[in-house]
């Protein structure tokens, strides 16, 4: 996640191509998501785990 916005922060400070630096948000946008899924998962996996453990 870091990544991508140091290369973001970057790219916006040189002249470059609009449409490479709304994909860019975009990318950035998806990869919040997806950061926001895999917590989501790893807080159900341990609410599975201790549900198991209580059986």
């Amino acid at each position: 996640m870091n990544i991508i916005k140091q290369i973001g922060k970057i790219l916006s400070e040189r002249d470059t191509n609009p449409k490479f630096i709304n994909s860019l948000k975009k990318v950035r946008e998806a990869d919040q998501i997806a950061e926001s899924i895999s917590k989501r998962l790893i807080e159900l996996e341990k609410r599975a785990r201790q549900q198991a453990v209580n059986l």
